[in-house]
């Protein structure tokens, strides 16, 4: 140990930034990691949803931005909001946020250097929101499978990650008693609307079985 801080004390100052920066990145891609393989037990118990509550999904939205600052700026992607004033349904705040969290991350990582769109809109009895970003787009025979669990549409090797995101994020919404849909086309970037009753599930639902 009092060697490597040795060995920092050494570096430059724009080296050890760079050096810490890279570490930061090192262990919030672990925790993504060790939180979805998580998702995957507790989505094989039928155990997805906690608490439900009156959330408001445009001040969800929101906060998951002003997270997102960051790496939206690392991808070079100019964001746009089209917000209503206020939505408010009756969901599990938690699991709502991931849903946001992995669909940003999905366009911030697949439509880098390009921008990125989230509209949130709705009416009496539904919510919608959706994300659009301009990036490299999906296939349209990929386009319904990119929802299954390990299931991906580009190579690993250019955009890594396990394929978990997508599927994480049908097995919430479908619990939470919506649904979720792609429009896409290959280098026409991609659309991905989730619509949820503002009432929340009729009744506690199982995981969505795979096979």
């Amino acid at each position: 140990m009092s060697q490597l801080r040795q060995g920092l004390e050494r570096l430059p100052p724009e080296r050890l930034g760079a050096k810490l920066e890279s570490a930061n990145l090192q262990t919030q891609r672990l925790g993504k990691l060790v939180n979805e393989l998580l998702d995957i037990s507790r989505i094989a118990q039928g155990q997805m949803l906690g608490k439900l509550e009156d959330v408001d999904l445009v001040q969800l939205v929101r906060g998951v931005v002003e997270r997102s600052r960051e790496a939206l700026a690392r991808a070079e992607c100019e964001l746009r909001l089209n917000l209503s004033p206020s939505l408010v349904g009756h969901w599990d705040a938690m699991r709502l946020e991931q849903v946001v969290v992995n669909l940003l991350t999905n366009a911030t990582k697949y439509g880098a250097g390009r921008p990125i769109e989230i509209t949130v809109e709705g009416d009496a009895t539904q919510a919608r929101l959706r994300v659009r970003d301009e990036g490299i787009g999906i296939a349209e025979e990929d386009a319904a499978r990119i929802f299954e669990r390990f299931e991906r549409a580009v190579s690993v090797r250019h955009y890594g990650g396990f394929g978990i995101g997508l599927w994480i994020v049908r097995e919430i919404v479908q619990a939470l008693g919506g649904t979720i849909e792609v429009e896409s086309a290959l280098g026409k970037g991609a659309t991905f609307t989730v619509t949820l009753p503002r009432h929340g599930p009729e009744e506690p639902r199982e995981a969505h079985e795979t096979h």
